[in-house]
């Protein structure tokens, strides 16, 4: 993975949590320059995680030193904030979302919006969808809402159904794309996926996109 293949990034706060998206833009092999769209930053200069995306394998974990300021740039892109980066260390590389699916045993309830609530259990996740069992009857594009604590507070998540699975004795199974996600709530899914991938990475083998 090369950060020239890179075209965005999530760059955390000091306290590690996520502070804003940018587009990424790399000057020589030493640095890159971050521009954001959000309004709300200062100037500032810092040592913090940022996440590098790109289209083919997927994500770089990074520490870096990160050197915030406004944009007084004349160019066609508009961002009102930019920063100077520097990578101090590539802590993991992480393959596309397709192999970010791990298998779990959630059991939980869910809440479709007309109000009925219902149980089932998770058997899968990744950062951009889940898939689980329930004897209850959805529709394809049904939307629904469950609770679950990936990291430190308790979030509601929102998915629809993506695809439907015949099981056995009288269950279904849905395949599930998650909608809306907050900034955090996506980095604490992501988090969430990757801390039991390195739990099970000895003796699980990952889940395929078939099962969405």
């Amino acid at each position: 993975m090369r950060f020239k293949d890179c075209d965005t990034c999530l760059v955390y706060g000091s306290d590690r949590k996520p502070l804003s998206r940018a587009r990424v833009e790399e000057i020589n092999d030493k640095l890159i320059r971050l521009y954001f769209t959000s309004s709300k930053l200062r100037n500032a200069r810092l040592k913090t995680l940022v996440d590098f995306y790109d289209g083919q394998q997927g994500l770089m974990r990074c520490l870096c030193e990160v050197v915030l300021k406004q944009n007084n740039q004349v160019t066609r892109f508009t961002e009102p904030w930019m920063a100077d980066c520097m990578v101090l260390k590539v802590y993991e590389i992480f393959q596309r979302q397709k192999d970010l699916r791990v298998k779990v045993h959630i059991s939980t309830d869910f809440r479709i919006d007309s109000g009925i609530i219902f149980q089932g259990t998770i058997q899968n996740i990744s950062a951009g969808g889940l898939y689980f069992a329930t004897g209850q009857r959805l529709l394809q594009k049904q939307e629904f809402v469950f609770k679950h604590t990936f990291r430190t507070d308790l979030s509601t998540v929102r998915a629809r159904v993506l695809r439907i699975h015949n099981l056995s004795q009288n269950g279904f199974g849905y395949g599930c794309q998650f909608v809306n996600l907050s900034l955090g709530l996506e980095s604490d899914i992501r988090n969430f996926v990757y801390n039991r991938q390195i739990e099970t990475q000895l003796n699980k083998q990952p889940v395929q996109d078939e099962d969405l």
